[in-house]
C-alpha cells in the first residue's frame, strides 16, 4: 500500500537540468520522469498520464508552442509550466495562447517552481471537485431509480480521468453484499475481498501489483496491476467500498485520480444515506 505522489514531466534538452530537477523535486515529494525533446515528451504522455509537466520552450523536436498543444490534446487536463529565459518571451507567450499553466524563468528556482507546482495541482483539485459535484448532483437525481446502484458505478467511472480495467461498488446490506461494476467482470468475491482492505480505514486505500500481487490475483488467474479502495463511510459505520482496478498494461493512478475516488466516495455514501432516509420516509421507494 503506497501514497500517491504527484508524477511531473520533465521536458529539457540538457540532461545536468535533468538530473538537477529529478533529484530536488523527488526529495521534494514529486515522483519524476524526464524527456529530452518535446516528441519524446509526447510519446511519454501517450501511454502515462501524468499529474503536471515542465516543458523548456527551447526543448528540440517540435517549437514550444506546438509541444503545448499537442500534449494538452493527448491529455486536457495536464498542466504545464513553461520554462524560458527572458530571450524567449514571446515563444513563451506562444505557449501560454496554446494552454500552458504558467510561465517560469530559467534559470530555475527550484522554490518557486514548488510553488507554482503546487498551485497548479490545487487548479486541478478543484477541477476535479467540480466534477464530482457534477457527478454527484447526478447521483442524487437517481436516487428513487431501481437501477440507482450500477447508475453509482457509471457516474464513478465518469469521475476517473483514464479509462479503468474495472470499477466496482461492494454494499454491506446485512448479510448480504451487492455488486455494481463497470469495465471487466470480476467476481463478487474478489471484490468483496478487496473492499475489505479499508474496514477502518478513513482515507482511499492503494494497492499495487508489486506490493500485494496475490490481492489483485482473481481465483481465475486474472491479474490486475493497481488498485485503489476507497471506503464508503456513514459516520462510524462502514457501508462498503469503491473499487477501482487498473489493468497491468495501463499506467499506475495519479493523484488526480486518488483524489477524485476519495471525494466521489464521500459524496456516494451521502447519496446512499438519503436513499435509505427516503425508503425509511416511503417503503414504496425503489
Amino acid at each position: 500500500m503506497s501514497q500517491a505522489r504527484p508524477h511531473v514531466l520533465v521536458v529539457d534538452a540538457e540532461k545536468r537540468v535533468l538530473d538537477r530537477l529529478a533529484v530536488e523535486l523527488s526529495d521534494g515529494g514529486f515522483d519524476v520522469t524526464c524527456a529530452e525533446s518535446g516528441l519524446a515528451a509526447i510519446e511519454l504522455v501517450k501511454a502515462r498520464r501524468f499529474d503536471l509537466a515542465i516543458a523548456d520552450v527551447r526543448a528540440p523536436g517540435m517549437e514550444g508552442a506546438g509541444t503545448i498543444a499537442a500534449l494538452k490534446a493527448i491529455s486536457p487536463d495536464l498542466e504545464i509550466i513553461v520554462g524560458a529565459p527572458c530571450s524567449s518571451a514571446q515563444a513563451a507567450v506562444e505557449c501560454m495562447q496554446s494552454g500552458a499553466y504558467d510561465i517560469l524563468e530559467k534559470p530555475y528556482d527550484i522554490e518557486n517552481m514548488k510553488r507554482l507546482l503546487e498551485a497548479a495541482m490545487l487548479r486541478t483539485h478543484l477541477d476535479a471537485v467540480a466534477a464530482v459535484h457534477q457527478a454527484s448532483a447526478a447521483l442524487v437525481a437517481s436516487l428513487s431509480r431501481d437501477d440507482f446502484p450500477e447508475r453509482a458505478v457509471d457516474l464513478a467511472a465518469k469521475v476517473v480521468y483514464t479509462t479503468s480495467a474495472a470499477l466496482s461498488l461492494a454494499l454491506d446490506h446485512g448479510a448480504a453484499l451487492y455488486q455494481a461494476a463497470s469495465g471487466a467482470e470480476v467476481s463478487a468475491a474478489f471484490i468483496a475481498r478487496l473492499a475489505g482492505q479499508v474496514e477502518g480505514a478513513l482515507a482511499p486505500v492503494r494497492l499495487s501489483a508489486d506490493d500485494a500481487p496475490d490481492l489483485l490475483c482473481t481465483a481465475e488467474g486474472e491479474r490486475f496491476g493497481a488498485a485503489i479502495v476507497a471506503p464508503l463511510r456513514l459516520g462510524e459505520r462502514s457501508i462498503g467500498g469503491l473499487v477501482v482496478l487498473r489493468d497491468a498494461r495501463l499506467p499506475a493512478f495519479t493523484s488526480q485520480e486518488e483524489q477524485a475516488i476519495g471525494i466521489f466516495a464521500i459524496e456516494l455514501a451521502l447519496a446512499f444515506y438519503g436513499r435509505k432516509v427516503r425508503r425509511a420516509h416511503d417503503p414504496r421507494a425503489a
